[in-house]
């Protein structure tokens, strides 16, 4: 058996410890303590074994007797056990039970079982005897070695003290530390022979579990479960949870009384201060409407565990009658989701019954320290009854967790999913499993819970909603999903818009973005909903962390609205050319946080779209796409104006760029310093892919080779230089020339 661990080498009682000599020793030891100790009494001045010992001799005489005492009842015992060999459990009777052929009933199996888990449970009790005993024997020999020491010191002083006034305290002194040192030899014997009689039960016990393990093994094999035998245990479960019903509603009952009255004492405490004993009222009324409400949690807890239980024996029978079937692995599967379900519940219930625990001392600290007032102490301690039913409330529950978990893990091991049947299994099968149960323990993991208020009844009621991993990847992969499936759509939406509606190109892209803006919002808030995941589930930055990012991003949310109001106004749209902050070229795209400028040398900008609301910005194509452009002309003094007029508007008129309406027009601007300045105005129509730079361009060339052909001259820039000579010029002839 894997329970039957090796037990260390201890000091084992005398060889002659169940020989009648040394119970004989032993009685006589016993009548002369119990002799001593009604001598001590009489010297002390009283008679009555009922009163409390008045000396440390009194003391360590009843100590001795009581030691004495306990050395004859181990020796029975050890003796029965070595004699008879019997033990706590009927061995032949559940043997005989299974001696026939199966199939056996599974309630029987189940009894069976339950009595060799005691079986087992009662080995490792005894176990953990023989290690606290070892420590007990190292406690009492140091305590024997010290009390021996203590007796030669006082037989000393005893002998020194011969004939002096201390002699008869000496003796005293003497007498008890004999007394002392014979205690310690009675409780480190005492030691020994408990520590032989828990290894004699061990023995036996031992015995016991390798001969009921032969029949738990066969009586699991044939072990079958017929309908009217899960129907019966349904019966059973469905009485049983009908019950907690019924307590259930009387505890709300009860409540709701309570309730009434504590709110009928709470209006009178605004009107008037409240007397002692109506403070105390109600204080005892928080205290039991918050233990009635603990007490309905539990409840409900049962109802649950009942549930589960009705729907595990649905399992286990669907199991057992298809050993081959898909019902054994739902049945394999519902029992591990269970078993963790129950893991997590009896972590809840082990934290909440230490907490009760803990109120339970600080009442009973409290009670102690109350004063000798009946009324304060009767409150006080009606409390203290109340957090201990809460306390019984958590026990309840974890009872009875721990007792279905323990049958699941059974059911489990008979359908081969089990710990017990994956170490019959090979090693990659098992780290297989082992594999899967970690996966499945990280899926399942809670990474935190939200508590959701909500509104029932007019009160208000708190929903609380774990986020798990599992959920949270589901939430991502969910998502991505329609985060895939949205833009294939948006991309063909585009499409369709520049091939069925004629949409600008530019404008169908900004529209596909705001509309995947909108979709994605969309689905965030589908996705969290779907998954149960609540969106104050993001309430954890608090209001600090929360003002912060506001801070942070005031210019996002800035730039993110004036997008919002250029989409919607369409003062600035795709394809218009503008002119903000020196930045000229067409708009290609409005986004959400900033707008593409594209410039006429093919440099894109990016501007944020709060500055097309804050500045000013020249949009050129605004209400129509014509724009009037000049290109400035100097012909020489001399030269023929109408000519150079006529040869200027043909050049115009002759380009295929240039708009017939308005007609293009020729001014003599003015009379520069080098030449005659004639302007040419003119209008182009700002199409996508015009170039308003190439028509200046070609409208310069013809104009100067037309020009050029009629004589007319384009002069450069001149300066006359006037030398007036009115006095003689000074000349000097240096070493480095004349100047």
């Amino acid at each position: 058996m894997s329970l039957l661990k090796p037990l260390a080498q201890t000091t084992k009682a005398p060889a002659a410890s169940t020989d009648s000599e040394f119970r004989q020793r032993a009685e006589a030891q016993f009548a002369e303590a119990l002799k001593m100790q009604a001598d001590s009494r009489l010297e002390e001045g009283s008679a009555s074994g009922d009163v409390l010992p008045a000396s440390d001799q009194q003391r360590t005489l009843d100590r001795l007797v009581v030691a004495y005492g306990e050395r004859l009842k181990l020796l029975d015992q050890i003796d029965t056990l070595k004699k008879t060999g019997v033990v706590d459990f009927n061995k032949q009777s559940l043997i005989a039970e299974f001696s026939g052929a199966p199939p056996y009933a599974v309630a029987r199996v189940d009894l069976l079982r339950d009595e060799f888990d005691v079986m087992n449970d009662r080995l490792v009790s005894l176990q953990a005897q023989l290690r606290t005993l070892e420590v007990q024997k190292a406690r009492f020999l140091e305590a024997q070695r010290r009390y021996s020491e203590a007796y030669r010191l006082a037989d000393d002083r005893l002998a020194r003290a011969a004939g002096s006034p201390n002699a008869e305290i000496e003796r005293r002194a003497q007498k008890l530390a004999g007394l002392r040192v014979k205690l310690a030899d009675c409780e480190l014997s005492n030691a020994a022979l408990s520590e032989e009689a828990v290894r004699e039960e061990v023995k036996l016990l031992s015995a016991n579990i390798a001969e009921v393990q032969q029949v738990v093994t066969r009586a699991i094999s044939g072990q079958a479960l017929s309908k009217e035998a899960l129907d019966k245990e349904k019966s059973r479960l469905n009485a049983h949870l009908s019950s907690i019903t019924v307590e259930i509603d009387r505890v709300i009952a009860a409540n709701v009384k309570r309730t009434n009255e504590r709110e009928r004492l709470a209006k009178a405490a605004t009107k008037s201060p409240l007397s002692q004993v109506e403070a105390r009222r109600l204080q005892f009324l928080d205290t039991q409407i918050e233990t009635d409400r603990i007490y309905s949690i539990t409840l409900g807890w049962l109802q649950n565990l009942i549930e589960n239980a009705s729907a595990a024996w649905s399992s286990r029978y669907a199991g057992l009658a298809n050993p081959t079937g898909p019902a054994r692995e739902e049945a394999i599967e519902l029992f591990r989701r269970l078993h963790g379900e129950l893991e997590n519940r009896s972590q809840t219930v082990e934290e909440e019954q230490r907490g009760a625990r803990t109120a339970i001392r600080q009442q009973e600290l409290r009670l102690e320290s109350v004063l000798l007032d009946v009324e304060v102490t009767a409150h006080e301690a009606a409390i203290l009854e109340l957090i201990k039913k809460r306390a019984q409330a958590y026990q309840r529950v974890g009872l009875a967790a721990s007792k279905f978990d323990r049958a699941l893990q059974r059911w489990l091991n008979d359908f081969g999913a089990g710990e017990q049947s994956q170490a019959k299994q090979p090693a990659w099968s098992v780290q297989l499993t082992s594999l899967k149960r970690l996966a499945r323990q990280v899926w399942e993991f809670e990474l935190f819970a939200v508590d959701e208020l909500t509104m029932v009844d007019g009160k208000t009621v708190s929903v609380s909603y774990g986020v798990t991993v599992g959920k949270s990847v589901g939430v991502l992969l969910l998502f991505a999903l329609g985060y895939f499936v949205f833009s294939l759509f948006v991309r063909w939406l585009q499409r369709f818009m520049v091939r069925r509606f004629a949409v600008d190109e530019q404008l169908a892209i900004v529209i596909r973005r705001w509309l995947m803006t909108l979709l994605m919002v969309g689905l965030i808030i589908f996705t969290l909903n779907l998954a149960r995941i609540p969106l104050t589930v993001f309430a954890f930055m608090g209001g600090a962390l929360a003002i912060g990012i506001g801070f942070g991003t005031q210019t996002i949310i800035k730039n993110f609205i004036s997008g919002i109001i250029i989409l919607f106004e369409r003062k600035i749209r795709v394809g218009d050319i503008v002119t903000l902050n020196g930045i000229s070229g067409h708009v290609t795209a409005v986004d959400m946080r900033a707008s593409t400028v594209r410039g006429f040398d093919g440099v894109e900008a990016l501007v944020p779209n709060s500055a097309f609301l804050e500045n000013q910005v020249v949009n050129w194509t605004y209400s129509n796409t014509r724009v009037r452009r000049e290109v400035k002309v100097g012909i020489a003094y001399g030269s023929s104006v109408r000519q150079a007029l006529e040869i200027i508007e043909g050049c115009a008129e002759d380009h295929g760029q240039v708009l017939k309406n308005p007609q293009p027009e020729v001014y003599f601007e003015d009379f520069g310093d080098s030449a005659l300045m004639l302007t040419l105005v003119f209008w182009v129509e700002m199409i996508p892919g015009f170039n308003s730079r190439r028509v200046d361009s070609d409208l310069r060339f013809a104009i100067e080779k037309r020009l050029g052909e009629a004589g007319i001259a384009i002069p450069f820039p001149q300066r006359d230089l006037r030398l007036e000579l009115t006095k003689p010029v000074r000349v000097e002839l240096t070493s480095q020339g004349a100047i």
